[in-house]
């Protein structure tokens, strides 16, 4: 069920979406509806520790010495 909901947006913002629902053939409610869903989203979705994601790369190889020299390699020799 839609709810009406009223907004303010900026001129050039108005224009840009105007412009954009008429490329598209879709209605500017779509557009907004669309956009504010999708940064709802982002906001909502809890993010995964930067760790994991490196794990999941699954990189082989590299120096066996990392784990010991890991300033030296990041900020290399000083």
């Amino acid at each position: 069920m839609m709810q009406r909901t009223q907004i303010y947006l900026p001129k050039e913002l108005k224009k840009k979406v105007t412009q954009l629902a008429a490329d598209k053939g879709i209605p500017m409610a779509e557009i907004i509806r669309k956009a504010v869903e999708k940064e709802v989203e982002m906001q909502t979705t809890p993010k995964e520790n930067p760790l994991i994601q490196l794990a999941k790369l699954k990189i082989k190889g590299g120096p066996r010495d990392l784990s010991s020299k890991f300033d030296e390699y990041l900020y290399g020799d000083k």
